[in-house]
């Protein structure tokens, strides 16, 4: 069986089925246009067309509103009533506390010791003296001349001491570098015999250094080095004396 063309009862025979289809759209659009101007009308003349619009598939998410703060009573003291206008006292102040004050420990001033008085100047026959001398102020009257070998009586003596006028030891190469480290921090202590002309003619060891070539060493310097003015006796005679030399080395 063949199929059959189906037509719409609005198709009009004869006319193209887009034109057809144009037709009916434009008559739908008409109609539209047509019931709105109705609504106008019928809304300017005192009616109200109520459009219920479907109901939304979502609901908005509205913050809650904040909780206001609650506004603190009025003191009790900002509610009495002021009697400055009317003359009245005001509330007693607190009771004033007077600062201390530390004074300054008291400065001890010691007065100064009154001066000696002046001493005399000796211009006076009796001046420092409670009586007057007898004496012509000397220790003894000497009988003699007061020299030392012419004299006849007791007078001053011409005795005198060995003395050391020339050489010395102090150069670090008259010993050996070799025991220089040895030698360190020794002394030794040597006795030189004088003759009358100031020569050293004997020399012993009095106190050794504990190095025995050090102290030959030093006794052989002094007795080429050393000179002395002679020893005297009591006529003022040159006599022969000892003599003694401390020597040390110091670590370099």
């Amino acid at each position: 069986m063949a199929p059959r063309a189906i037509r719409f009862p609005y198709e009009t025979p004869g006319l193209d089925v887009r034109w057809q289809r144009q037709l009916l759209i434009g008559g739908v659009v008409a109609l539209l246009h047509v019931g709105l101007i109705l609504a106008l009308v019928h809304g300017l003349a005192g009616g109200i067309v109520a459009l219920r619009l479907p109901d939304p598939a979502f609901v908005l998410y509205a913050p809650p509103e904040p909780t206001p703060t609650p506004t603190p009573p009025p003191s009790s003291s900002s509610m009495r009533p002021s009697h400055a206008a009317s003359g009245a006292a005001g509330a007693m102040g607190r009771k004033a506390r007077p600062k201390e004050i530390m004074a300054p420990p008291p400065r001890i001033i010691i007065p100064a010791l009154p001066a000696a008085p002046v001493a005399g100047t000796g211009d006076a026959a009796r001046s420092g003296a409670g009586t007057t001398g007898m004496g012509n102020g000397g220790a003894a009257a000497g009988v003699g001349t007061g020299s030392g070998a012419a004299g006849n009586g007791d007078g001053g003596g011409g005795a005198q001491r060995v003395a050391k006028i020339a050489g010395d030891i102090t150069a670090a190469r008259d010993y050996p570098a070799a025991g220089r480290a040895d030698r360190a921090g020794r002394q030794v202590v040597i006795v030189l015999r004088v003759d009358t002309q100031g020569n050293p003619v004997g020399c012993r060891v009095q106190q050794a250094s504990g190095n025995d070539e050090a102290d030959a060493i030093t006794c052989r310097l002094a007795m080429q080095r050393f000179r002395f003015r002679p020893a005297r006796d009591a006529q003022g005679q040159a006599i022969e004396a000892e003599y003694g030399w401390r020597q040390r080395w110091w670590a370099p």
